[in-house]
């Protein structure tokens, strides 16, 4: 009886690996992401020339290409973490909740989850984020697009980031 328990036991790990692939739970590492300063200045090419620069700059310094994200999702919450910033916490059911940024902004942050995709979407006066973070149909790639839009700017900026277990 000894060694069947012993048998089970890898089986199992297997199992739970298997399962942890198939999921968007987990910890990813960068593999492969967009030229962000390119998308940023296709964003701001249409600005006059007083605005631009300062668009650029701070588009630059709020869209890094992140190295790591951390998704953990429970029935109650969905929590991301990216690089080393500090986790955002939202609500599992969808519901919006506040959320405030390292350098004091404040926005409504909510997430809906699906099988193979979560919309993470942040919202406030100045404009709005969506991060699609959709896994790769054999689960072992996550790949988070981002869309920036705001009244300030005279089109979207969008970028992806790829990720690998």
């Amino acid at each position: 009886m000894r060694s069947a328990r012993l048998f089970l036991v890898p089986a199992f790990a297997a199992l739970s690996l298997a399962a942890q692939e198939g999921s968007l739970s987990g910890t990813w590492t960068q593999v492969r992401a967009d030229d962000i300063a390119a998308a940023i200045n296709s964003t701001v090419a249409d600005m006059n020339f007083i605005k631009r620069p300062i668009a650029r700059g701070r588009l630059a310094k709020l869209n890094p290409a992140y190295k790591k994200v951390v998704i953990t999702l429970s029935p109650q919450e969905v929590l991301i973490k990216l690089d080393e910033r500090d986790a955002i916490h939202m609500p599992a059911d969808g519901r919006s909740a506040p959320w405030t940024r390292e350098d004091g902004d404040k926005f409504q942050v909510a997430a809906q989850v699906s099988k193979d995709q979560l919309i993470q979407t942040f919202k406030n006066d100045e404009g709005e984020r969506t991060n699609l973070f959709k896994l790769s149909p054999d689960g072992k790639s996550l790949t988070m697009t981002a869309t920036v839009k705001s009244p300030q700017l005279p089109k979207p900026l969008t970028y992806s980031i790829t990720f690998g277990r």
